[in-house]
């Protein structure tokens, strides 16, 4: 079914929407990451009128050594609903990121695993960033059973600033945003499915005072410019992320127009913010 095609991709497109924008976040003057351990954000995903299922981002309560380097562990996970699932779908997605909590190179992803479950497929992809001899090591196994591993190693020495979905998201947390203008251009470099995208595009549109499921709240709006080969989006500018016009810079909706259908992703709950959102109720 053409739809169900559709929802499969959107879910991990919208993820590269929001994460993407990882933004030039050491030309910011970084300080302290503005997160505290244990925070947690639920999310509700909409395609068109269908409840198509939650997504949860949570901060773990406790840093990982990993390599040597202190790290924040963040993790984020999708879940399908039940009327996806009558139509014959079922997603359980999860991604791992291991971020670097050092303040001389805060955020610096170090390693992100991700596990992808959709019916019978399953994909288990494991990237280790290696600044030493500056590479990433990608280890991939995929199918539905009898999976074999496959390694491949990703050259960082001409790429600055590198991101995954995850850590390119929490960097952008940490930018100064009242030095961005509407119009504004802004690029990241991100490793994603085995490639490297250089110079993603991010459009800043302005600030905006937007109604949530948790009362109005000012936010900054971006239009990330994806790079998926087969477009699967509808419009000039089919997706537009929300961010809290603050210093938690929280993620409040995302909007995405497709070829077929639209896609809504809103924040229902957030817990343990270093600041309190003003959420202004009616």
């Amino acid at each position: 079914m053409v739809v169900i095609r559709y929802v499969k991709k959107f879910f991990v497109c919208c993820l590269m929407s929001t994460f993407l924008s990882g933004i030039y976040a050491k030309a910011a003057g970084t300080v302290q990451p503005p997160f505290l351990l244990g925070e947690r954000l639920e999310y509700q995903v909409c395609y068109s009128f269908i409840h198509a299922g939650t997504a949860t981002m949570y901060v773990d309560e406790q840093l990982h050594k990993l390599n040597g380097h202190l790290c924040y562990k963040v993790q984020v996970k999708g879940v399908s609903s039940n009327a996806l699932a009558v139509l014959g779908f079922k997603v359980l997605d999860t991604w791992e990121s291991y971020l670097e909590a050092d303040l001389s190179n805060l955020l610096r992803p170090h390693r992100c695993v991700t596990h992808l479950q959709e019916n019978g497929y399953v994909r288990q992809e494991q990237i280790d960033f290696d600044y030493a001899s500056n590479q990433a090591r990608v280890e991939v196994a995929e199918g539905t059973h009898n999976m074999e591993p496959e390694v491949t190693y990703h050259p960082l020495s001409s790429v600055q600033n590198i991101k995954d979905l995850i850590s390119g998201y929490y960097a952008l947390r940490s930018i100064d945003a009242t030095k961005l203008k509407p119009g504004d251009k802004l690029t990241v470099t991100v490793l994603y499915d085995q490639q490297i995208y250089k110079d993603v595009g991010i459009l800043f549109l302005g600030r905006k005072k937007i109604e949530t499921k948790l009362g109005k709240t000012s936010a900054l709006v971006f239009a990330p410019l994806v790079p998926i080969e087969d477009s699967i989006f509808s419009g000039e500018r089919p997706v537009e992320a929300y961010i809290s016009d603050d210093a938690n810079k929280v993620p409040l909706k995302l909007k995405v127009n497709l070829a077929v259908g639209s896609v809504e992703i809103a924040l229902t709950d957030c817990q343990g913010l270093k600041e309190q959102i003003d959420f202004q109720k009616p």
